[in-house]
């Protein structure tokens, strides 16, 4: 009987190993919504599924594209469900309209939190005339943004321009869109132009965007208009949690000195809903593998482990995510 009962702990310790080994190891499968064919953030995302088939035993990412980032928000909080095993590419401020109610948002929606950021974006104003030195030289002249719902290329300018500066009454804003604002600078339509790039804040190297690089293939000489440290900061006390962001110089022509401005954060960012062991994983595979990303697209050269959650409050990150921050000492 001693024998027995002896078998029959072996036993019982036996299968409670394999029931926990195959806890342990039992496969995560997540979906991400990206953006549309081609964009960087489609081919990050696709990168991040290839990295994952590539290095995790257990973890499973199958990306996919999506009309936009907008939609990414509406399909997850129409379809409840789905948070639990899915998050999506979102910037900061998209987030935020969409927690504000506002356009192109027609409710509000609860807020995401962050996994980890792949593009930081910063937009600024240039000019042709050496006379314009500052935002008060911009004063009764004409200047051209990206489309209405374009938020880093329109929507956060305009606020600075509107609660930073204060003079959304004393300058002629015109929403045309990112090449054609170019353009009308370079035929003489307007005083200034929105140009922009991507940038890796630890570096300072810095990727312009297609029309900006268009405006500096012509040749002429610019004249880059700092936001401002106040002004940026004034934005961020009104609720929309941008970054300070400082430009190295040479990051573009014509820029000599640091020049104070902001950056949206591009981000993979889910709900609350997602399984904090999931977030975990997903995390700690992008930071042990930051570099992997150069070899899928440009953007990729620009992410680093310090650049993942840069600009991020803690207490927006996922708690999944800021438990493998912790551990890689990126975040104390």
């Amino acid at each position: 009987m001693k024998q027995l009962r002896i078998l029959g702990v072996a036993v019982l310790m036996a299968t409670m190993a394999l029931v926990w080994s195959g806890a342990a190891w039992a496969q995560t499968n997540l979906s991400l919504i990206t953006a549309p064919f081609g964009t960087g953030s489609y081919v990050l995302g696709s990168a991040l599924e290839q990295i994952t088939k590539k290095y995790s035993k257990n973890l499973q990412i199958t990306s996919s594209e999506s009309p936009g980032l907008v939609f990414n928000c509406r399909k997850l909080n129409k379809e409840p469900e789905l948070k639990k095993s899915m998050f999506m590419s979102f910037t900061v401020g998209i987030n935020w309209l969409a927690t504000e109610g506002k356009k192109p948002f027609k409710k509000k929606y609860p807020s995401a939190l962050l996994l980890a950021n792949y593009n930081l974006i910063s937009c600024w104003l240039v000019t042709l005339d050496p006379k314009i030195k500052t935002h008060q030289d911009l004063v009764g002249k004409k200047i051209a943004l990206g489309r209405a719902p374009q938020i880093s290329w329109t929507i956060e300018p305009e606020m600075i321009i509107r609660y930073g500066w204060g003079l959304a009454d004393k300058i002629d804003i015109q929403k045309v869109g990112t090449k054609p604002a170019v353009r009308a600078l370079l035929d003489g339509l307007v005083d200034a132009a929105i140009i922009g790039g991507y940038a890796d804040p630890v570096s300072g190297t810095m990727s312009p965007s297609p029309q900006t690089v268009e405006l500096l293939a012509s040749g002429k000489t610019l004249y880059h208009i700092p936001w401002g440290k106040e002004a940026v900061q004034k934005v961020i006390d009104r609720g929309l949690p941008i970054a300070h962001y400082t430009i190295a110089p040479k990051a573009v022509a014509g820029l000599n000195q640091p020049m104070d401005s902001f950056c949206d954060m591009v981000s993979w960012q889910a709900y609350p809903e997602l399984p904090e062991k999931a977030a975990y994983e997903t995390v700690k595979l992008i930071i042990d593998h930051v570099g992997d990303f150069k070899d899928y697209h440009a953007l990729g050269k620009l992410m680093s482990r310090k650049s993942l959650a840069y600009g991020w409050d803690p207490k927006r990150i996922h708690p999944g995510a800021l438990k493998a921050y912790r551990e890689a000492g990126i975040i104390k």
